[in-house]
């Protein structure tokens, strides 16, 4: 008999990779934090007159500007053109339609000019107007512009002062409250209600982002404040819109929430007891 060869044994399990280190972070990277939770929104609302700061603010960039960067005649137009559109946002409420329309009524005025001075040699209405205002010789004169600048400056500031004060809105999880100095403070309980913006003037959207806010009560019918000449009314909504999106949630709430319910649960035994009375022919006393 031929002998049989021995069978070989089987190689080993290989052993199992050593799991990779967790890759660290760079070391100029930095750890996102998370945002902080929001409790309340403050702004506050302005009269018309904070549309105002461009007349202020031009006498104070032109002063310099001058004679030596800018000729006289243009600074006389630039500074014609502030007021202009100051005078207009203080005066007059451009809706966006309203803005469009009259773009768009300039527009085709201009370019119909255009045809018209281009077709006809004798009409040469747009170019005659055009050399009516550059013969007008208008000039900007620097201490006219800053003397108006520092007549107009102390009372924008009493006006920032007086609405700090009398103006002041702060929005919470549970209410909308209105604090006026020496006078009266208005709370209005949030529940579920909605915010709105809106722009009645697009003057004054450019000028101070300003806007207002509209609250409205949970089915959004009923109008319950309305809150005019709000500036930067962007960044106020965004945070409104925080607020209202998080949740607070207190001891007292807990204990209230508590309490209804314990009211709810009472009551239901009553009534599962009287008509178990009822039942059975008894009326209680």
């Amino acid at each position: 008999m031929s002998a049989t060869a021995p069978t070989p044994d089987p190689p080993p399990p290989a052993a199992d990779p050593a799991p990779a280190p967790p890759a660290r972070p760079p070391k100029n990277a930095k750890a996102k934090k998370a945002p902080k939770p929001l409790h309340q929104v403050v702004f506050h609302t302005y009269p018309k007159l904070i549309f105002a700061w461009p007349i202020i603010a031009i006498g104070l960039v032109l002063w310099p500007l001058s004679g030596g960067w800018l000729p006289p005649e243009v600074c006389g137009w630039i500074f014609l053109g502030v007021i202009s559109v100051t005078l207009l946002t203080l005066g007059v409420d451009l809706e966006r339609d309203h803005a469009v329309f009259w773009a768009v009524v300039f527009l085709a005025v201009f370019f119909l000019g255009k045809w018209l001075d281009a077709r006809f040699d004798g009409f040469t209405l747009l170019g005659d107007l055009y050399r009516w205002l550059a013969n007008l010789d208008v000039e900007y004169s620097p201490p006219l512009g800053l003397a108006l600048s520092l007549m107009l400056a102390p009372p924008y500031a009493v006006m920032l002062i007086y609405a700090r004060l009398q103006h002041r809105w702060r929005i919470t999880h549970n209410e909308f409250e209105h604090y006026s100095w020496g006078r009266a403070d208005d709370s209005l309980a949030r529940g579920a209600k909605r915010v709105r913006s809106t722009y009645p003037d697009l003057l004054e959207l450019l000028l101070c982002g300003a806007g207002t806010l509209v609250v409205y009560s949970a089915t959004g019918r009923t109008e319950l404040r309305r809150i005019p000449h709000v500036p930067m009314i962007f960044r106020v909504r965004k945070r409104i819109n925080r607020l209202l999106e998080s949740t607070a949630v207190t001891h007292r709430h807990d204990d209230v929430l508590a309490d209804e319910l314990d009211d709810e649960s009472d009551g239901g035994n009553r009534h599962e007891a009287e008509n178990q009375a009822h039942h059975n022919g008894n009326e209680p006393l």
